[in-house]
């Protein structure tokens, strides 16, 4: 395994290097997802070199690891290629220093505000009406996004920048005490920390922290799955209070764990929860000995993008679970929460063909629209911002189901039509829009003052 995890390392650096480059050129969709994407595989790789614990199958996992490696070159690939194509130089900021980041934080604080209100709020109730869960849940990217702006506009401010980074803890928080769930967010804390690092003229700090700070979040990640059963029993209780919650969640710190690799319950918690290479060399495995096809795009029906709003009799759509169980053998539990993967998908579907062709495109996209956010950026351009983050932001998800992203990503872009109709993000100033205000009247009066010939 060491030889297939220097190559993930070299990955990450060439990415660095080639495709994010200097600060403020672009990245943040690209790093996030290969980070996300690195999370449920390479600690499942790593425990194998670190530890003597029995755990899953080593020859299996390491296929699925090949694999996975292969995928992500791929990626980093697409990712090079899209940056190597596109010349465009960032547009100037029309606006002073301290008018800019006075906007930015303005807008900031509403985008979070929305997604947070979207998230904890409306989502719930959403479920009640076929197909509109997928299009409030794409208001959710707001939450992110608002956070971005914020940091775009603090960037030359250190002190604002620590204070928007210091609220970060509270996003993994919420999501336990309202749903039980440790993983979205601290995906969304990797989405902003990928944009701080994108923005950053000096990433010294970042490489030192880096190997720390993986300590620490395996830490938190084996504390959160011993103490996950007694949280969810807890939060799912329709009779617990908030401040019941909060109590039970509390022992994540108060029980907390550092990482012990010679622990059977640790390695075996990465091993179940981290280590997506078993499912993978599963999968590759039951092929080659004949017991399953491809499935040539079939885990993607073209007719299961149909919105049951429009046609209430859709057969129901096997998700994350039916596709694993299908192509590994494996029978989970009713109601265990298992998402394909786009490696297990991706090769699943065409072989390796489909492997590199799915995440060379993948990583061109996400770095096509990196570089069209920063340049509405720097333009202060609401919608081509909205337009690309939205979307973008739902592509996110390295361990779910090619349907769910599409239709998440089809929404998105909806939403964010919808978000510029009500123009919830504006970047114009009081002055501008003063101006503007002052220049319509003009020209309208002209026009009517205006002789007849």
């Amino acid at each position: 395994m060491i030889d297939l995890l220097l190559g993930w390392a070299a990955l990450l650096i060439i990415l660095a290097a080639l495709a994010i480059g200097r600060p403020g050129s672009g990245g943040a969709l690209t790093l996030a997802y290969f980070i996300g994407l690195s999370l449920i595989h390479v600690p499942g790789a790593f425990i194998f070199t670190a530890s003597d614990v029995p755990l899953s199958n080593r020859d299996i996992s390491r296929l699925g690891f090949e694999m996975t490696i292969l995928g992500m070159t791929a990626f980093v690939a697409g990712a090079v290629l899209a940056r190597g194509i596109s010349r465009e130089r960032a547009i100037l900021m029309r606006f002073s220093l301290p008018e800019r980041s006075r906007i930015f934080e303005r807008v900031g604080r509403r985008a979070i505000a929305a997604g947070a209100l979207t998230y904890f709020i409306f989502i719930p109730f959403s479920f009640a009406v076929p197909s509109l869960t997928s299009v409030v849940s794409a208001f959710a990217t707001l939450l992110i996004l608002g956070f971005w702006l914020m940091l775009y506009g603090a960037k030359a401010d250190q002190r604002r920048n620590v204070s928007v980074v210091a609220m970060l803890p509270l996003l993994p928080l919420t999501t336990l005490v309202t749903g039980g769930y440790l993983g979205y967010g601290m995906n969304w804390v990797v989405g902003v920390i990928a944009f701080l690092f994108v923005l950053a003229r000096r990433r010294t700090t970042f490489y030192l922290v880096a190997p720390l700070v993986i300590y620490l979040g395996l830490s938190l990640f084996v504390t959160y799955m011993g103490q996950r059963t007694g949280i969810r029993d807890i939060v799912w209780r329709e009779n617990s209070t908030l401040v019941d919650r909060i109590d039970r969640v509390s022992t994540i710190i108060t029980q907390f764990q550092l990482i012990d690799f010679e622990s059977q319950a640790h390695m075996a918690a990465i091993d179940d929860r981290l280590n997506q290479n078993f499912l993978v060399g599963l999968a590759i495995g039951r092929h080659e000995s004949g017991w399953s096809d491809f499935a040539y795009g079939a885990t993607v029906p073209i007719w299961a993008l149909i919105p049951r709003a429009i046609w209430p009799d859709k057969p129901s759509i096997g998700g994350g679970f039916d596709v694993v169980s299908d192509f590994t053998g494996i029978h989970f539990d009713e109601g265990t929460s298992v998402g394909a993967g786009q490696v297990l998908e991706f090769y699943i579907n065409f072989g390796v063909p489909g492997l590199v062709i799915g995440f060379g495109l993948l990583g061109f996209v996400l770095m096509r629209l990196d570089g069209g956010i920063m340049r509405s950026l720097a333009s202060s351009d609401t919608r081509g911002l909205v337009l690309r983050a939205m979307p973008g932001l739902t592509l996110l998800q390295p361990g779910g189901n090619l349907l769910e992203i599409i239709v998440a990503a089809a929404a998105a872009f909806l939403g964010a039509h919808l978000i510029l109709l009500l123009r919830l993000l504006d970047f114009t100033s009081r002055s501008e829009r003063g101006n503007a205000t002052a220049a319509q009247y003009s020209t309208t009066a002209q026009v009517r003052e205006r002789p007849k010939a």
